[in-house]
């Protein structure tokens, strides 16, 4: 029986924990104990994902315009999604003999540069051609991580959702604009962490609630103005008098909503229907530790960004896993340190695969069995090498560790990392990252200036897409699109006067980190780990879960 060992990370060098039921899942998958901590390993997997910076670049087969994830630069050939979706080539031809003289991530390395890749990630979608990271999806733009969506624009995580803008981590939701971590909602305007609510605007932290403006913490209540009870005919004369495309009554609206969120507790997490789950934003989950942004989940830990985990560990951006470890947006089971393997089974070390089962160190496959570096085996001599993989990569120290961050190909501030783990260029360098100064962005080319723009929502036409607008912010030049302006309109908000990366950034600083800190309830003291740091535990109220149960619910 392990006992709790406390361990120094050999990346940051600050402490972290391997506890026993740890111990058990390493042991058991025959896997090394980590020697880096929880956030350094999610830092440098999720260094392999690009979502939203994009590239204008030609085909390196047809020669064809393309939008891409990969800049010019890369070392690797990229072909549009319909080239590298064809028939008329086969990854395995680029196969090669293991060499065990070689560290195997090398040989990886070497394959990786040959094979074709896809300019975006866009797996069985439709229409969805300037977004990156998407699943059956259908018509969606400028949506960064989206599965099974449906008319989405400008967003990030957006899943089992249709007909929502500007969101950020929105799920089975419709027509939601501006909202942040909201669940199962409908018609909810810049709105965050809401669960089960319809036609409202400007909530914090409220569940099943309908007809309610600018509230905090309300459950299953209807017609509420600032957390008061008010006749329905008083909804209607507020918005008569606060209009959505008026941007001074919406900041009016959110920082009385701040007012009361400084007064009333809250949860040190969130999430529902659960059992014996640390993190926050975690639903329908059980024995789940150590994670953030899963909606279903079992007997997993470390994981971020999941739709569904069981019995899995570091886990990042990917709909559903079973039996996985460092894995990065990944469909399938036993699948272990790979990254875009959909509907995939018993898989090693792989990338960019669809369909396969019984591989290792593959890219590009389709459909495949039984291959190693892309050469084709038989089961018999799969099964053989297997084993002898395994015991190479633990003399060379490379099993069980996700790829080298020199293997990956994104600069620090071209991948997703730069979000969720913010670095300076010199900060980046210091630490052995790639820096890109060339991120595309347009400026000067600004024709039509954003107080021109038509004020009243219903003079909203489509002769606007023919507009260059600059951002209010970093003065980068942004269009608008036919969809948008006629949610716009539908919906009587303004058309922002801001860029979608600076939109996105707004919304991604007001989530809390993905660390756990100590905190204590401000009601009982009873101790608990919660996303909430130091300062915003004491700006507000933060409860335990059962003195918050007694008080608010």
């Amino acid at each position: 029986m392990h006992n709790l060992e406390n361990k120094v990370c050999q990346s940051c060098k600050k402490d972290f924990v391997i506890e026993p039921d740890d111990f058990i899942f390493y042991e058991k998958n025959k896997l090394p104990v980590p020697v880096w901590c929880p956030e350094c390993r999610q830092r440098d997997r999720i260094l392999i994902r690009n979502f939203k910076t994009l590239y204008k670049r030609n085909s390196d087969k047809s020669g064809k315009s393309i939008i891409s994830m990969y800049s010019a630069k890369a070392p690797f050939p990229v072909w549009s999604h319909e080239e590298w979706w064809s028939d008329d080539w086969d990854a395995k031809t680029y196969g090669r003999d293991v060499d065990f003289s070689k560290p195997i991530f090398s040989q990886i390395k070497s394959l990786w540069d040959a094979v074709p890749r896809y300019a975006v990630i866009n797996t069985r979608s439709e229409n969805c051609i300037y977004s990156n990271g998407v699943l059956n999806a259908k018509n969606c733009y400028f949506v960064f991580g989206c599965v099974d969506a449906e008319e989405c624009a400008y967003g990030h995580i957006v899943w089992n959702s249709k007909d929502c803008v500007d969101g950020l981590y929105v799920f089975k939701s419709e027509f939601c604009y501006e909202c942040v971590d909201v669940l199962g909602s409908y018609n909810v305007l810049y709105s965050q962490e809401c669960e089960d609510c319809n036609n409202c605007i400007g909530l914090f932290d409220c569940k099943g609630c309908s007809n309610c403006i600018g509230c905090v913490g309300l459950r299953q209540k209807s017609n509420y103005i600032f957390n008061k009870p008010v006749e329905k005919i008083e909804i209607d004369e507020f918005l008569k008098e606060h209009p959505l495309h008026d941007l001074k009554k919406i900041s009016m609206i959110l920082e009385k909503q701040e007012e009361l969120r400084k007064k009333i507790p809250q949860r040190f997490f969130f999430g529902s229907h659960n059992t014996n789950v640390s993190g926050n934003h975690i639903y329908n989950a059980k024995n789940v530790h150590y994670a953030f942004d899963v909606k279903s989940g079992e007997d997993s830990k470390y994981i971020f960004t999941c739709r569904q985990a069981i019995d899995s560990y570091d886990i990042s951006f990917t709909a559903d896993i079973e039996l996985g470890y460092q894995n990065a947006h990944c469909v399938g089971r036993n699948i272990m340190g790979s990254h875009v393997c959909v509907n995939c089974t018993d898989t090693y070390y792989s990338d960019n695969c669809t369909n396969c089962h019984n591989i290792f160190g593959c890219e590009g496959l389709k459909s495949a069995e039984y291959c190693i570096l892309n050469r084709q085996c038989t089961k018999e001599e799969y099964e053989k090498m297997l084993p002898k993989l395994i015991d190479h990569m633990r003399q060379t120290g490379e099993w069980g560790w996700y790829y080298p961050k020199q293997m990956l190909p994104f600069a620090y501030n071209e991948s997703i990392v730069n979000e969720y783990f913010p670095m300076t260029k010199e900060e980046a360098l210091i630490s052995g990252y790639r820096w890109e100064d060339d991120i595309p962005r347009t400026k000067g080319q600004t024709t039509i200036k954003y107080e021109e723009l038509p004020k009243n929502p219903e003079l909203f036409s489509n002769d606007l897409v023919n507009h260059v607008l600059e951002c209010g912010k970093c003065k980068s030049n942004y269009r608008l699109t036919t969809q948008e302006i006629m949610f716009y309109k539908r919906f009587k908000v303004a058309i922002p006067g801001e860029c979608f990366n600076c939109r996105h950034e707004r919304r991604m600083k007001s989530r809390n980190v993905r660390v756990l800190f100590p905190g204590n309830c401000a009601k009982c003291n009873a101790e608990f780990k919660t996303s909430y740091n130091s300062n915003q535990q004491k700006q507000y109220k933060i409860y335990c879960e059962q003195c918050y149960q007694q008080e608010m619910v």
